[in-house]
């Protein structure tokens, strides 16, 4: 609501509060005489409540023209062939308060949610939620090994092993096809509890299960394969809360819970290759382990008075990790020592506090002030762990390494109001990380913005925003745990000396009142200083344009069109320490466009089409060495078209097509096949790419 929309509604309301008033005052001496006012029939034309039972149901069916699992990588609609379209809400409302909401989505689809919701207003509520979701990732996989989805991967009966994928006589006969895909089901159940006027107690429970497959690597040194990684995870959390309230203070205290559990402690698989040592038939690697996190907060608000008030709140956090160690290998030739510890006993203390107040000093300065501190105490004991080389051969001895680290941020920042239409903002923040046992101990950074808000002839917005920051760092020294050692020359890009510039603009213009348009722009310039190994620079831009139109009373249009592009320079060395011997330069970029167009024909037809296009390209470019890549390339196409037609004020009949035309080169994966690559017995995969037509028809009934 602006002011405007004020100033109408007061002098709107001003003769009903004068009338309600006068009607309030007590009688003189004499009122008897005057009729007594009815107001049985009086009407509150603001004050309509919902009642009853409302529910909408659509049902429809849909087809798809082809298979492709990056078209439906989240959607559902991976598969050729025909797809139940249906969706379903209800309401009900009580006069008591009583309220109930029932929402189905995409029954239809491999995506698809229930939800059901219900209480009493200001005094309890229910909620139970079922969802479900799909991550297709690929279909085009190949592999010679079984027993895809479980922790044990065998090679078909007869293999003969060969010292390259070339020379693998039963591999062209072995290959199948491997789907990689994961699904989430996730069941939820809440309560919340409003007891007298302040206080509020929820508590909120989740378990998820998480079944599929995945890509990964195995390797024996130097020869590897890519293998179906098995995903059977459970999750359960719990969220509880109790929740104070009075006008001017607001305290809340709050438990989280995460517990996760992998039902596959390791996946073990067959060497497709030549043993390079005795026993080397077989290797295994460790999958992720069950672990704990627990953490208790507590968070307050208080207004000090109408300009000032501060939130604050503190978390105390435990993650634990306690899964039995595997043995050092399955190679039984190797001779190794017996393992120092039973099992990791990880466990990392955390502390997290936020504290910020804000206060208007006048009617045209604000000020906020505000510090974050974050602290990981990783209390994980270190032990001293024989090396094994990928189940092929002995290697040193290592300590486990548990880091640690602190993360402060210091904010201040203002605001002042020129003019009516003018306004001016700045801050500055300052971070402190500090880590142990890595490379740099200690980064500073200091960050400083200002931005400047304006309007012009009430026709025209304009944002510009500022922002520079200088980060140093403490001695950078090369980690001794890492093997093979660190070029000391070499600068982390997330540990380095960096100074950067941000610079943004936003303009928003109606020239008239059917046509509207914006321009935005954001360039930035990142400098690492002294890193002589390692990135050098960034740069990265976009600009983007919108534009709504009004056609007529009954069609209006929208248009956008962007471009980002995002480059970055970086040294590498072959020699330890040596000076860089090459370069590589990174240019990405993306151009998006898309338009669309809503009219409404009658008040029983709607017509409507959106269409979209991105084109992504990512160059690499190598100076100083004779290795070149081939650029990354995608391009999307995509046609939306839809009418709507009512036949009754209650029945919606809708009719939707889409049309989808995505095309990728990534020369990681083209024509690289299970014997490209002499040790590398790869999936086979190809870019993903597809066209397809999807449409639906589906009608909606109010009840």
């Amino acid at each position: 609501m602006n002011g405007n929309d004020i100033r109408v509604t007061v002098r709107r309301g001003l003769p009903l509060l004068l009338a309600g008033a006068i009607l309030s005052m007590p009688m003189r001496a004499g009122a008897e005489d005057a009729p007594a006012v009815d107001t049985s029939r009086w009407v509150c034309k603001y004050c309509t409540f919902e009642e009853g039972l409302s529910s909408e149901l659509e049902l429809g069916g849909g087809y798809v023209s082809g298979d492709s699992f990056k078209f439906g990588e989240y959607t559902g609609l991976n598969k050729q062939g025909g797809f139940a379209v249906g969706n379903a809400t209800a309401r009900y409302r009580n006069k008591d308060g009583r309220w109930l909401d029932l929402s189905a989505t995409d029954l239809g689809l491999d995506s698809r949610s229930f939800s059901i919701e219900g209480g009493r207003q200001g005094n309890y509520k229910l909620s139970l939620t079922y969802k479900e979701l799909a991550h297709y990732i690929t279909d085009t996989a190949i592999s010679p090994f079984i027993g895809i989805g479980t922790d044990v991967l065998t090679l078909p009966a007869g293999w003969v092993p060969g010292a390259t994928t070339g020379t693998m006589p039963s591999l062209a006969a072995s290959l199948h096809g491997v789907d990689l895909e994961t699904k989430r089901r996730a069941v939820d159940f809440g309560a919340a509890l409003t007891r007298a006027v302040h206080w509020e107690f929820a508590v909120k429970f989740r378990h998820e299960e998480k079944t599929g497959t995945l890509g990964t690597g195995g390797s024996f040194v130097f020869n590897s394969a890519q293998l179906a990684l098995p995903v059977d995870y459970d999750t359960n959390q719990m969220d509880a809360s109790a929740t104070y309230s009075r006008p001017r203070l607001q305290v809340r205290l709050a438990y989280y819970g995460s517990i996760f559990k992998n039902n596959d402690a390791a996946l073990t698989w067959a060497n497709p290759y030549v043993p390079l040592a005795a026993g080397a038939t077989a290797g295994r690697r460790a999958l992720a382990p069950g672990n704990e996190f627990h953490q208790l907060v507590v968070s307050a608000a208080y207004e000090f008075g109408k300009r000032t008030h501060a939130t604050a709140d503190i978390a105390f956090g435990r993650v634990t990790q306690d899964e039995a160690f595997l043995p050092y290998t399955v190679n039984s030739s190797l001779t190794t020592q017996p393992l120092p510890r039973r099992s990791l006993d990880g466990r990392v203390e955390t502390l997290t506090g936020n504290l910020r107040i804000t206060s208007a000093l006048t009617d045209k300065l604000r000020v906020n002030a505000g510090i974050t501190y974050d602290d990981r105490d990783n209390q994980t004991p270190q032990a001293l762990y024989a090396g094994i080389i990928t189940d092929v051969a002995p290697a040193l001895a290592r300590t486990n390494l548990p880091y640690s680290s602190t993360h402060t941020v210091a904010k201040l920042d203002g605001g002042y109001a020129l003019t009516r239409d003018l306004r001016a903002d700045a801050g500055c923040d300052y971070d402190i990380y500090d880590r142990d046992l890595q490379e740099v101990r200690h980064t500073r950074e200091q960050i400083c913005w200002a931005k400047g808000t304006a309007r012009a002839n009430d026709r025209t917005d304009i944002v510009l925003k500022g922002t520079h920051s200088k980060r140093t760092i403490s001695d950078y020294t090369a980690n001794p745990e890492i093997v093979s050692p660190e070029n000391p020359l070499l600068r982390k890009y997330n540990m380095a000396n960096r100074d950067r510039d941000i610079a943004e603009l936003r303009v928003d213009v109606t020239l008239s009142a059917r046509l509207s348009v914006g321009l935005e722009t954001r360039i930035s310039w990142d400098k690492y200083r002294r890193s002589v190994i390692g990135l050098r620079d960034g740069r990265s831009g976009a600009v983007a344009a919108d534009a709504a139109f009004s056609l007529s009373d009954d069609t209006s249009a929208t248009l956008y069109l962007s471009h980002e592009q995002i480059d970055s320079t970086q040294a590498n060395a072959e020699a330890i320490p040596g000076s860089p011997l090459w370069f590589a330069s990174n240019k990405d970029s993306i151009d998006t466009a898309g338009a669309g167009i809503r009219h409404h024909a009658s008040d029983k037809l709607d017509l409507g089409v959106d269409y979209t296009y991105v084109r992504s390209t990512g160059e690499i470019s190598i100076r100083g060495a004779t290795v070149g890549f081939p650029d990354l390339t995608s391009r999307l196409h995509s046609a939306k078209l839809y009418a709507t037609f009512r036949p009754k004020p209650k029945l919606a009949l809708r009719l939707a097509y889409w049309y989808e035309n995505y095309r990728s080169e990534d020369w990681t994966l083209d024509e690289v096949t299970p014997t490209t690559i002499s040790n590398l017995l790869a999936f086979g995969q190809g870019s993903p790419s597809y066209h397809i037509n999807v449409i639906t028809l589906s009608g909606r009934y109010q009840f």
